[in-house]
């Protein structure tokens, strides 16, 4: 048994007597927060898919990478906070326009909501990887004359069991902010090319305010928003769990 295997099952043996640390998530996505078939070395996460229009202000327009587009608490209503007046920022336009990116704004988006199906790649390490990642293709408001439907965001709400040594890493294009017991642990927020992003949690425990055998919310949301690219790769040596 490697080091890996062991973490997922001392996760097993303590998860029903360990402190739980988990923060609420929004009401709206408890519907949907289901995970399927944790065997057979795939687990379907559940996600919730916001579409929106190009004409969008804070899609299809200014490009750059930035960092502190949101504030590193988390919200009191389970989403990121935007950290900015209305002068807002290089790649967004103002508060009003990022509080719709996880809210469900009739007319300005339309939810769908869909999973992901990560796989145990080798015992103990998750991934989910698609270098081609459009899921709601000629769904929602329509791929709008492109090849394929750019621009949209998504988000999931879950929790894992915290042991020492394990890591989260991400590797996509454009938004991604993962919050780990509500504080801010990846931070790559901006329209780019394929950033990535690597955590190994020892290093961030006191900063997040966690200690090994517990558990703790993990909130990941992503964004969407620009031709011609999307990537998603998603890897963990945690098993996450839905709350």
């Amino acid at each position: 048994m490697n080091k890996y295997s062991a973490y997922a099952l001392v996760s097993l043996i303590l998860l029903g007597t360990a402190t739980t640390l988990i923060a609420d998530s929004p009401s709206d996505y408890d519907e949907v927060c289901q995970c399927v078939d944790p065997y057979n070395r795939v687990r379907q996460i559940p996600v919730v898919i916001r579409d929106f229009h190009s004409s969008h202000d804070d899609f299809e327009n200014e490009v750059g990478s930035e960092r502190g587009i949101v504030e590193t608490d988390l919200g009191s209503d389970g989403r990121p906070v935007y950290a900015h007046g209305d002068e807002g920022t290089r790649t967004t336009h103002g508060p009003d326009n990022f509080n719709q990116w996880y809210k469900n704004v009739d007319g300005v988006n339309t939810s769908i909501n869909m999973q992901l199906e990560m796989t145990e790649v080798t015992p103990g390490f998750w991934q989910y990887s698609n270098s081609s990642f459009f899921p709601i293709d000629d769904l929602g408001f329509g791929n709008e004359g492109n090849s394929h439907n750019y621009h949209f965001t998504l988000e999931t709400h879950l929790k894992f069991f915290y042991v020492a040594g394990g890591t989260f890493s991400f590797r996509g294009d454009d938004d991604l902010w993962i919050f780990i017991n509500g504080k801010l642990a990846i931070d790559l927020g901006g329209v780019h090319s394929v950033e990535e992003k690597i955590v190994y949690l020892d290093d961030l425990a006191e900063e997040l305010g966690i200690e090994p055998n517990n558990s703790y919310s993990f909130d990941l949301f992503f964004a969407e928003r620009h031709l011609v690219q999307s990537n998603f790769r998603f890897q963990t040596t945690f098993e996450l769990q839905c709350l």
